[in-house]
């Protein structure tokens, strides 16, 4: 099932399979589809035992050799950077005063072994698999792709503890009752939100996502907030439901903006829960994003928690939801549509039959004009010219 329904525990769903095939015309919105000692320490080691519900941030080792290229000297310098955000953690003591400058950020504790390594689906056995070297280059590869979230998530606070045979941050490890590596914690504001146990093949893009649903905050330092409103109250979805979204100009590349009247735009409110949400709330968010940023004028999005409080949880039942991630889509304040899953595609083309049945026109990308044969030849005559004079052949 691509959704969790909703019980005391919300507890989580396997993930579904994603269709990523569309046939629909070339719109804004038809690309979207495709467009992230504790204190106390007694209590976040307890609430991290019953809550057993995902980077591998490396020391960046910076080879000196002179036979290094532009790009490779390009990511040294982002690994030093890199590894100047993640705060190496050694103890208990370390851990506590980590928890306490992050303040309300988002922490993403990564506890790690260069001993022990198992795949996300692996049964536990650490002479067969853990220590296998497939597994061991799953995880390097991993920590590369990790360290791309650390250098963009810039208000994100990242940890790592490296476990060794002995020594303190193996009782770091058991005090959080973690005896798998690589395991993944988000915490924030004291609360374990979600864990992630396991290297393997799509684990970096589900810990990206984790990183936008939780941290709100995208590369290059987009803030989901400036897009997606935060429903925390009744009064909240008053003023969502109330709004209007202002006329926009064109976007670069479309033919036109939206000038949408305020009784035909769509107002969608994505409904899932904070505490070990399921995959399905993570997978989607990235294009309900996406969604929102690029057919603003048209649409308005929000999203709610169910266990964000007693009110959040109340709207929830009053709007029939229980299963998440749950859409609810309103126009003219009234429920116009629902929608519950985590397809991408479906998503859109909820969005994409509102739009249709009402007559809005969505901009279209306009169509890219093409130099002329004379002016490619132009620039192919300098390319063969460029490399015969570096001595090289082309294929120009």
């Amino acid at each position: 099932s691509s959704c969790n329904s909703i019980r005391d525990d919300t507890s989580t769903a396997s993930p579904d399979p994603v269709r990523t095939q569309h046939k629909h015309p070339i719109t804004m919105a038809a690309q979207l589809a495709s467009s992230a000692v504790m204190a106390p320490v007694a209590r976040r080691v307890a609430q991290a035992r019953r809550q057993a519900p995902s980077s591998r941030n490396p020391r960046a080792t910076v080879c000196m050799s002179q036979g290094y290229d532009s790009v490779q000297a390009r990511r040294e310098a982002e690994s030093l950077r890199v590894d100047s955000r993640t705060k190496q953690i050694h103890s208990l003591a370390e851990l506590d005063a980590a928890f306490t400058l992050a303040g309300d950020k988002l922490i993403m504790l990564a506890i790690e072994s260069e001993e022990e390594c198992v795949m996300s689906d692996d049964v536990w056995d650490r002479n067969n698999v853990a220590g296998t070297e497939n597994n061991k280059e799953q995880c390097r590869q991993l920590s590369a792709s990790l360290a791309r979230i650390a250098r963009e998530a810039d208000n994100v606070v990242f940890l790592r503890v490296e476990v060794l045979e002995s020594g303190e941050t193996r009782q770091i490890a058991k005090e959080l009752n973690i005896t798998k590596f690589p395991t993944y914690q988000y915490w924030k504001n004291d609360d374990l939100m979600w864990q992630h146990v396991g290297a393997g093949a799509g684990v970096a893009a589900e810990l990206s996502e984790g990183v936008l649903y939780y941290g709100g905050q995208g590369a290059a330092g987009l803030n989901v907030k400036d897009y997606v409103t935060e429903i925390n109250s009744r009064n909240d979805l008053g003023n969502f439901i109330e709004s209007c979204a202002a006329p926009t100009g064109p976007l670069p590349g479309f033919d036109a903006g939206m000038d949408v009247p305020c009784d035909k735009q769509l107002a969608i409110v994505d409904i899932g829960v904070d505490k070990d949400a399921p995959h399905g709330c993570l997978h989607i968010f990235p294009a309900v994003l996406s969604l929102a940023r690029n057919t603003q004028g048209f649409t308005r999005w929000a999203r709610m928690a169910i266990d964000k409080n007693a009110e959040t949880a109340d709207i929830a039942r009053e709007f029939g939801v229980d299963t998440v991630p749950s859409f609810v889509f309103l126009a003219d304040g009234k429920v116009v549509d629902r929608y519950s899953g985590s397809d991408r595609v479906e998503l859109m083309n909820h969005v994409l039959a509102f739009q249709k049945a009402n007559g809005i026109r969505l901009p279209e990308r306009g169509a890219k004009r093409r130099m002329s044969t004379a002016e490619a030849k132009e620039i192919a005559r300098a390319a063969r010219d460029r490399a015969k004079a570096e001595g090289r052949r082309t294929g120009w």
